[in-house]
């Protein structure tokens, strides 16, 4: 599966809840970084994801970006009460998604 396609499924997977299936996508020594938390292992940030699962939502891609190793997705989260713009930036190492950073406006949240 190529990069896009991982990225694709990761967001999938996250919109969907289904926080084994995005798991099987990360490397283990996976580097996160995003508004509220920062991890450095897949375990770590998984292991936040079950005990605060995302929960079902939409998601509406805006643009998405390939260049190499790295694959940029903008796209609209939409939840219920909310709907953010986010944008997200995978870097992938052997087929595994190695580090994510996560970029949206966190006020709405506050």
């Amino acid at each position: 599966m190529a990069n896009r396609e991982l990225a694709m499924k990761f967001l999938r997977c996250f919109c969907a809840g289904d926080v084994n299936g995005l798991a099987a996508l990360l490397a283990d020594d996976l580097q996160f970084k995003g508004p509220f938390h920062e991890f450095k292992s897949s375990e770590a940030y998984v292991d936040t994801l079950k005990t605060d699962p995302p929960g079902k939502c939409g998601c509406l891609v805006l643009s998405v970006t390939e260049n190499g190793d790295n694959v940029s997705v903008y796209y609209d989260y939409v939840k219920s009460d909310r709907t953010i713009t986010i944008a997200q930036l995978f870097k992938f190492k052997n087929r595994k998604i190695s580090e994510i950073l996560l970029v949206f406006d966190g006020r709405g949240f506050a």
